[in-house]
């Protein structure tokens, strides 16, 4: 986690009370050395922040229906935040919530919660406390199979099938055997 609040939309990274983009702490960090002032550790460790950051990031996409994309610019505006922040957060909060729950497997008629809950249509006054709680299901592993050669596989590998099921016999008499042993005294 990045210990300087970054805003991916803008390309801007928040330090010393000012957001800042990868050109602007590139100057504040040459005027500063220029005025003779070496103390850029930080302004540094932003714009390596920064710059890590942004070569990383990935645009994804998804549909939705028209509803929920006006709720979503209705939201973004309220909060005074932009499409891509309000749904990073919201994927980031549902995430978490997600893989802090216990799994549990839920089936409904053949479909998963998750299934379930996709095809529910959310109002926009609904909160997130009215969703159903989604529960992630791990994947199903089934085991392998497991081989056991036969004493025709055994043969064919050059060895002699050992019969497990039968104990040779001693000679009666034949104290040598030690099962015999405890039941001679």
């Amino acid at each position: 986690m990045s210990q300087f609040p970054i805003d991916v939309d803008a390309e801007a990274i928040f330090l010393d009370g000012s957001w800042y983009t990868r050109e602007d702490l590139s100057r504040r960090i040459r005027a500063m050395l220029d005025s003779g002032d070496f103390n850029v550790a930080r302004p540094s460790a932003a714009l390596q922040e920064l710059t890590q950051l942004m070569q990383g990031v990935r645009t994804l996409a998804f549909r939705s229906p028209p509803e929920l994309a006006d709720a979503l610019t209705q939201l973004a505006s309220r909060l005074q935040q932009s499409v891509g922040a309000v749904i990073r957060e919201a994927v980031t909060q549902y995430i978490t919530d997600a893989n802090s729950a216990p799994v549990e497997p839920h089936r409904q008629a053949g479909r998963s919660e998750e299934t379930v809950r996709a095809s529910i249509p959310v109002p926009t006054s609904t909160t997130s406390e009215d969703l159903p709680k989604v529960i992630i299901e791990p994947p199903a592993v089934e085991a392998p199979p497991q081989v056991i050669a036969g004493p025709g596989a055994l043969k064919a590998a050059g060895l002699e099938p050992v019969e497990l099921t039968q104990r040779k016999q001693a000679a009666a008499g034949d104290s040598a055997d030690p099962e015999q042993r405890w039941f001679k005294q």
